[in-house]
């Protein structure tokens, strides 16, 4: 059993080291998430990842995923934090109610300050992630935000969508470096 800690450990510490040599090489991409995004057709007529071009790109995307959502500002975190438990509070245990979709959880506090909504990370199948968290994922007890049914980005802003793709050898560290970024960030959804 040690042997097979040890190997993890050296295999991590391989990829922490190739991640630090290059991470200011390390493009952060971005998408601009606005009201084009949220359209009730999305539920059941038409495929999100065939109508928005931005998709095009993210379905390509095959190796691990670091990302976040920021909003405009931090002025509305009251209001975004009171809509969400609305939406999700009724719906979290009642798996035969139509409207059911499984959400992120959040914590009871939040920082008023941030302008970070959620942070995640993906091993692979980045679109996947970012259909379910926009609300359209067809298997609706995949956990994520579901913005299309409580977030509007007339009332609160667009938000932006910031993605960093690594190595799959960094598929298992993805995760440590999420948890880094959320404690930074403080997002306003997600039990960091």
């Amino acid at each position: 059993m040690n042997e097979i800690f040890s190997d993890f450990i050296e295999e991590s510490i391989e990829s922490l080291k190739k991640l630090q040599s290059n991470i200011l090489d390390k493009q952060i991409d971005s998408i601009v998430i606005n009201q084009t995004f949220f359209h009730k057709d999305y539920l059941n007529e038409k495929n999100i990842t065939e109508t928005i071009p931005e998709f095009k790109e993210i379905k390509e995307v095959k190796q691990p995923v670091l990302y976040w959502f920021e909003l405009e500002s931090s002025d509305k975190n009251q209001q975004i934090r009171e809509k969400i438990e609305s939406y999700r509070e009724p719906l979290k245990k009642d798996f035969s109610h139509p409207n059911y979709r499984y959400t992120s959880s959040y914590k009871k506090t939040f920082s008023s300050d941030t302008k970070i909504l959620y942070v995640g990370k993906v091993q692979t199948g980045f679109w996947g992630r970012l259909v379910t968290h926009l609300g359209y994922s067809r298997y609706k007890t995949t956990a994520g935000m579901q913005l299309f049914h409580w977030y509007d980005p007339i009332e609160f802003g667009e938000l932006k969508l910031h993605y960093i793709t690594f190595d799959k050898d960094m598929k298992y560290l993805v995760t440590v470096l999420e948890k880094q970024l959320a404690k930074k960030f403080q997002p306003l959804i997600g039990y960091y």
